[in-house]
């Protein structure tokens, strides 16, 4: 395809998205667009509204990608042009007669056709009657591949018209197959580039999409708080004490040299910290929300804790079911809304994969409650829709997402993709671009199309999953 004309209508609004598209052809003015007099056939600088002037038939062929994405980004959809198809249509093969007969591979004269033999006398043609002897012989109907379109009709003016006596068939000799000239044969069909094969999406094969998994687990917790405190005043004793174990060595070293021993190593004071920023670090219970629903559920409870005023309540993942029932009916408590439900993929954690956080909201209290559970991959939790109806949707949206189902729930399918997708893209192992589906766009506008050719010229249209159709 090759854009021939390129004009710009009425209601440009100078946003100059064409000009940042392709300068070449287009130039925003204070008012107005026009196409550059470099590209035209006329060499006049206007809308080219009216002149509806040629491009160069050049400049036609090598700036239509970017024409046309002028065009789709247009906001006001201003910029038209007339494209026409530049592969030209192969020409049709000449269509055998008796002036210009059909030019096959020579083949040996053992093997000559039946139609070179002689047909009785009421049967022959005027072309098969013999030519007299001080003439040519003559061509019969199916000629040898060395006769050209032009010697033809000469050998059949050389042909008496009426018919003769029937020569015998010792004196139908067959004429000698000699090359043609290549000018001769049939034009050739323009050879047709190889279409390429389908893209096959292959993740192995597509190293913008590999995984790196997180190491750790950033898990807001007081028990993980309190670990990393331990381990890093633990750090802080080591260090200190390979200091001093150093110092004892230098120290010993010294004596038996005869020099002077290094001077002790001083513990360093920690600064003070003059930040009025202070990190809101996790903090045992002491809400009374938190301690009448410990109290409630017993050992069911894993940990409660506060931070930065919010309030998480972790319990066992089979006693959830139960933990919302008396968040909601507990006259203490009475959380009467659950606010939202979601979830969080930790490939590296030991013992569970997920984490499952319920909001629960208590409207009369104006107060926020987090509960959550940990499960393994592959746990069913139970879903809260009996207890909060507006779980449902949540709930999907989790099994849709990061592949967690809920057992009982009413309608576990996904909300968001469609049924056939592949994987569950809030995973941390999948890829941040995508297994290929999220690059078809299923618009049909110039827009989508667009879209379309672009994708498949980048090599990463890895189509696995069926557009959605009307029926």
């Amino acid at each position: 395809m090759a854009i021939v004309k390129v004009w710009i209508d009425e209601g440009c609004i100078v946003c100059n998205a064409c000009e940042a598209e392709c300068a070449d052809v287009f130039h925003v003015t204070d008012d107005t667009c026009v196409i550059n007099a470099a590209v035209r056939v006329d060499g006049v600088t206007s809308e080219n509204r009216d002149e509806k002037a040629q491009l160069k038939e050049d400049l036609g062929l090598s700036l239509e990608t970017q024409i046309v994405a002028a065009a789709s980004g247009c906001p006001v959809n201003v910029i038209k042009f007339d494209q026409v198809a530049t592969d030209a249509p192969a020409a049709p093969a000449p269509v055998p007669t008796a002036e210009a007969p059909a030019a096959p591979a020579p083949a040996p004269v053992a093997a000559a056709p039946a139609a070179l033999a002689p047909a009785p006398v009421s049967e022959a043609p005027a072309a098969l009657a013999p030519a007299p002897v001080s003439e040519a012989p003559a061509v019969p109907a199916a000629a040898p591949a060395a006769e050209t379109p032009a010697a033809a009709p000469a050998a059949q003016a050389s042909a008496p018209t009426a018919p003769g006596p029937t020569a015998p068939p010792a004196a139908v000799t067959p004429i000698a197959p000699t090359p043609a000239a290549p000018a001769a044969a049939a034009p050739a069909t323009p050879a047709t580039p190889a279409k390429a094969p389908a893209y096959v999406y292959d993740l192995a094969a597509a190293p913008n999409r590999q995984v790196v998994l997180p190491k750790t687990v950033p898990l807001p917790s007081l028990k993980t708080w309190l670990a990393e405190q331990a381990a890093a005043v633990a750090a802080e004793e080591a260090k200190w004490a390979k200091t001093q174990a150093d110092y004892e060595t230098a120290k010993a070293k010294a004596e038996a040299e005869g020099k002077d021993a290094p001077k002790p190593p001083v513990r360093p004071v920690a600064k003070p910290d003059t930040n009025d920023m202070k990190f809101p670090a996790p903090a045992p219970a002491t809400d009374p929300d938190l301690l009448h629903l410990q109290s409630l559920l017993g050992d069911k409870v894993t940990e409660c804790f506060q931070q930065a005023g919010e309030l998480t309540c972790q319990v066992a993942k089979e006693a959830i079911l139960e933990a919302l029932t008396l968040c909601r009916d507990d006259q203490a408590l009475h959380y009467e809304m659950l606010a939202d439900e979601t979830a969080t993929h930790y490939p590296a954690a030991q013992g569970f994969a997920f984490s499952v956080v319920y909001h629960l909201t208590s409207i009369r209290r104006s107060k926020r409650l987090r509960l959550r559970i940990l499960v393994p991959e592959g746990f069913e939790p139970e879903s809260a829709v009996p207890v909060y109806p507006t779980a449902n949707w949540l709930e999907r949206e989790i099994w849709d997402m990061l592949g967690i189902r809920f057992a009982h729930h009413p309608d576990m399918t996904r909300i968001l993709c469609p049924e056939d997708w592949e994987g569950h893209a809030l995973r941390k192992e999948y890829p941040t671009l995508g297994l290929g589906q999220r690059d078809i766009d299923f618009r049909e506008d110039r827009s989508g199309v667009l879209m379309r050719i672009a994708m498949e010229k980048a090599g990463n249209l890895g189509i696995n999953i069926k557009p959605p159709k009307a029926d």
